[in-house]
């Protein structure tokens, strides 16, 4: 995560950054996948159930957060 907010802060200070990662998202255990495939895809998994919906309206987070809501 580190690397992360090096490298933006990097970018914007006008600095050409090449930033590298073996997974095919940003921000290791800390990061959220989306869409849905990719998150089936890293526990060996093809494709998520059909009655899931489309797999971009899915955000899952790697790390369990709680989060208050009132449900608007």
């Amino acid at each position: 995560m580190q690397e992360c907010i090096l490298s933006g802060i990097m970018s914007v200070g006008g600095k050409k950054v090449l930033h590298m990662d073996r997974n095919s998202y940003y921000g290791g255990e800390s990061a959220s996948i989306t869409p849905l495939e990719e998150f089936f895809k890293r526990f060996g998994i093809q494709q998520p159930p059909a009655s899931m919906g489309r797999g971009r309206d899915w955000n899952v987070d790697l790390i369990p957060k709680f989060l208050m809501a009132n449900g608007m």
